[in-house]
Formats: structure tokens, C-alpha cells, sequence
């Protein structure tokens, strides 16, 4: 019985307190504490934000400065390649253009040789030719 008894007496301690009125002023009051807090709140709110946004475009930032050294490093090696690709066909160009020129002057050569053999040829058949005349 003691129980219930205490039961009833924090119960009703409880309800009380619920069953009051809230006048104007009270609501009035309230409203301006809560117009307070979420002042506070919000400019705190705020502050979080910019410094998370600083945070963020800092780390842009430096996503932005890291590909463009990447961007950098990719020039460089490009214009590296370049360089060995233009060297590779000036290689190439001559290994095939020496031995031509030199195919080309050795056949000048040999024409000239050609000519002397024939020049000499024809004298040897004139040669023949005049002895043949006169045993």
C-alpha cells in the first residue's frame, strides 16, 4: 500500500507541473530564447562550414597543383620521346642514304671505268684492224 501511495504522489509531482498554462509573455520569452539559440547555433554553424569549405578547396588546391606536375612530367616525357623519335629517323635515314650515296658514286666509278673500257676497246679494234691492213 505504501507503494501505490508513492506511486500516485510522483505521479501526480509529475503531472502538475503539465497542466500550467503558458501565457503570452511566457511564449514571448521563449520565442526570443529560442531565436537566441539558433543564432548561436547558426553562426557556429557557420564557422564549421567555412572552415570545412577552406579545408576542402586547400585540398583542391593541392589536387590541382598535383596534376599539374603530373601534366608537367607528361610534357617533359613527350618531348623526350620526341627527341629519341626524331633521332631513331635520322638514323634510319642514315643508314639507308649512306649506302646509297656511296652505291651512287661507285657506279659513277664504274661508268667511268665503263667508258675507259670501251674507248680502249675500240682502239684495240682499230688497232686490229690497222694491222690486219698492213702485215
Amino acid at each position: 500500500m505504501k507503494t501505490l501511495i508513492f506511486i500516485l504522489i510522483v505521479f501526480f509531482v509529475i503531472v502538475l507541473p503539465t497542466r500550467a498554462e503558458l501565457t503570452p509573455e511566457d511564449l514571448d520569452k521563449i520565442r526570443l530564447i529560442v531565436k537566441e539559440d539558433i543564432k548561436k547555433e547558426f553562426s557556429s554553424f557557420e564557422g564549421r562550414i567555412k572552415e570545412y569549405v577552406d579545408i576542402k578547396i586547400g585540398g583542391v588546391d593541392k589536387q590541382f597543383e598535383s596534376v599539374d606536375k603530373q601534366f608537367e612530367s607528361v610534357d617533359k616525357q613527350i618531348t623526350h620521346v620526341t627527341y629519341i623519335t626524331y633521332g631513331l629517323i635520322a638514323l634510319i635515314v642514315a643508314a639507308i642514304g649512306i649506302p646509297q650515296i656511296i652505291m651512287a658514286w661507285r657506279s659513277e666509278k664504274d661508268q667511268d671505268h665503263a667508258k675507259q673500257i670501251q674507248e680502249l676497246r675500240q682502239e684495240i679494234e682499230t688497232l686490229k684492224q690497222q694491222q690486219i691492213i698492213r702485215p
